[in-house]
């Protein structure tokens, strides 16, 4: 059995597994402000991804409710509504 994420999730498990004091702290991190600056932009681009997303399928709401009035305007018509 070839289980290539097997080091990634153990490392993550050990960490996961350390004393609060030696993992991510407010100590810790303030003394490195890369990693705040990391999470801020991940965080970033996470937040427009999710607008993207909700405008993606709000335009595509917005164009199948506008074809399906057509529609049901044409129908109406050879109904002779």
């Amino acid at each position: 059995m070839n289980l290539p994420h097997l080091p990634t999730v153990t490392s993550f498990l050990a960490l996961l597994a350390q004393e609060p004091g030696s993992g991510f702290t407010a100590e810790n991190v303030a003394a490195r402000p890369e990693i705040v600056e990391r999470g801020l932009r991940f965080l970033n681009l996470a937040y427009t991804a999710v607008w993207v997303v909700l405008a993606v399928y709000l335009l595509s709401l917005s164009v199948r409710l506008r074809r399906l009035s057509l529609q049901v305007r044409r129908l109406r018509e050879r109904a002779g509504l």
